[in-house]
């Protein structure tokens, strides 16, 4: 199990953002994270739990989900009006090679920095 440490995640200009861990759920297992900001709304949050599979279940698979949000704050008033969100679940076999689980991940990775991915998400273009 890893340390629950401060995450750091780079933002668009590629500066180093601190993500603090600040809420722990025992009952879900998800750790949340949330950025410094002036107000409370203005903070930008992540989240990761992993969920195992169940003895007596049928269930073998090991689920990994996740979860990055960035408020849309109204420039004149500074109120939280919207925000952008991120949702990933990896499901994968409790007997999947780490291999395998390491090229998951890493397609993710490349996918997500792939350009077709970067016009869908900033110009709102469809690949085809």
């Amino acid at each position: 199990m890893s340390a629950i440490t401060t995450l750091s995640l780079k933002n668009h200009a590629t500066t180093e953002v601190d993500f603090v861990p600040s809420k722990i759920d025992p009952q879900t297992g998800v750790v949340s994270y949330f950025t410094t900001a002036s107000t409370y709304d203005g903070r930008s949050q992540a989240t990761i739990s992993v969920s195992l599979p169940r003895s007596g279940t049928s269930s073998s698979r090991v689920k990994v989900k996740g979860k990055v949000a960035v408020p849309i704050m109204d420039l004149v008033t500074g109120l939280k009006i919207d925000e952008c969100i991120a949702n990933f679940e990896f499901s994968m076999p409790k007997n999947s090679l780490l291999a395998d689980r390491r090229d998951l991940r890493a397609y993710i990775t490349d996918y997500l920095s792939d350009n077709v991915v970067i016009k869908a998400i900033e110009n709102f273009e469809s690949p085809y």
